[in-house]
C-alpha cells in the first residue's frame, strides 16, 4: 500500500474540551478516576467493567454519517497523577461488521475554577484507521464535537451539585 493510501485510510483528529462542573477539585477528581462512572457519561457506552489485566472493557454505539457502529474496546490508564489531578487513558475499538479501529489517547486534567465551579479539561488524539478513516475530518470533527458536548452535559449531571 502506498503511503498515500495509508494516509488516506488513517485519520488523525485532535480534540480539546473544557468543561465547568459544580463540585469541588476532589469530587470531581474522585469521579474522572472511576474509569467505569467516566465512561457511562460518553454517550452510547455500556458495559464498562474492570478487566483481570487492570484494564476496562466496553462498548460504545455511535452513528457516523449513514454508518451505525459498535465500537468494542479497551481503556488503560496510562499514568495518574493524583497531585497534579492528571490522568491519562489509551483506548482502542473496533466494529467487527467494519474494517478498522479507532485508537485514541486521552488527557484528562482538574483544574480549580472558583469557590463553586471546577473545570475538567480533556485533551484527546484519535486515530481512526482501516475503512472508518475514509470518513472525511469534518465529518468526525462534529460528530465528536456532539459526543463530547453530550459528554460533558452527562458529566455534570452525575457529579454536579444543584
Amino acid at each position: 500500500m502506498s503511503t498515500e493510501q495509508a494516509t488516506a485510510r488513517e485519520r488523525t483528529v485532535e480534540f480539546q474540551y473544557r468543561y465547568s462542573v459544580r463540585a469541588t477539585p476532589d469530587e470531581l477528581w474522585a469521579f474522572v478516576t472511576d474509569v467505569p462512572s467516566v465512561g457511562m457519561c460518553i454517550p452510547g457506552a455500556s458495559d464498562v467493567k474492570p478487566d483481570a489485566d487492570g484494564s476496562y472493557r466496553g462498548s460504545v454505539k455511535v452513528r457516523v454519517g449513514p454508518v451505525a457502529l459498535t465500537l468494542n474496546g479497551k481503556l488503560t490508564v496510562e499514568a495518574s497523577d493524583p497531585e497534579a489531578r492528571r490522568i491519562v487513558l489509551a483506548g482502542e475499538g473496533a466494529d467487527g461488521r467494519v474494517p478498522g479501529s479507532v485508537r485514541v489517547r486521552i488527557t484528562m486534567t482538574v483544574e480549580p475554577k472558583d469557590a463553586e465551579l471546577t473545570d475538567l479539561v480533556v485533551v484527546s488524539e484519535a486515530n481512526i484507521l482501516g475503512k472508518l478513516g475514509e470518513f472525511g475530518q469534518g465529518i468526525i470533527r462534529r460528530k465528536a464535537d456532539g459526543i463530547m458536548k453530550d459528554f460533558g452535559q452527562n458529566l455534570s449531571d452525575k457529579v454536579g451539585k444543584s
